[in-house]
């Protein structure tokens, strides 16, 4: 199956969900949708068109939201991209749909503070130190760190 083909299915079958949506290059497909239809999306891309594996989940403070992307396949790349507010950034989670999921969630949650709803570990310390403060996301545009004189 082709880019092309790829991005055609998922406007054919989530219409106006998806906000936005291209091939930016060879073997890449990025789709926008809203935060309540990025775990079915997903599950789309995963299951019914067949691009299983999971190779990451990234994270990012835009300043006015926060963006969350799931890279989805092998040869062709779909990521599925949606944006939460930075006040309650507050996903599904994909562990029930992709297993490998429950890892890199945890480590957006640790740096990010973004929640992602149904994964059982969030909120268990995973990337960050067990008595690292508690709401404070070193990740976060915001973040300032304290350090007692400048590092050389």
């Amino acid at each position: 199956m082709s880019e092309e083909e790829i991005l055609q299915k998922i406007k054919e079958k989530f219409g106006d969900y998806v906000l936005e949506a291209s091939i930016p290059r060879p073997r890449r497909v990025v789709v926008l949708v809203p935060p309540e239809k990025y775990k079915e999306v997903a599950e789309f891309v995963a299951k019914d068109l067949g691009l299983e594996f999971l190779s990451c989940i990234t994270g990012a403070d835009k300043e006015e939201y926060m963006e969350v992307v799931a890279h989805i396949g092998y040869s062709i790349y779909v990521l599925v991209k949606t944006r939460v507010p930075r006040d309650n950034p507050e996903v599904d989670s994909l562990v029930d749909v992709l297993p490998a999921a429950a890892f890199y969630e945890r480590e957006a949650y640790d740096l990010l503070g973004i929640v992602f709803k149904g994964n059982p570990d969030i909120g268990k310390k995973f990337i960050i130190p067990e008595d690292w403060p508690e709401g404070v996301f070193p990740l976060r545009k915001d973040y300032k760190p304290e350090h007692p004189k400048p590092l050389r």
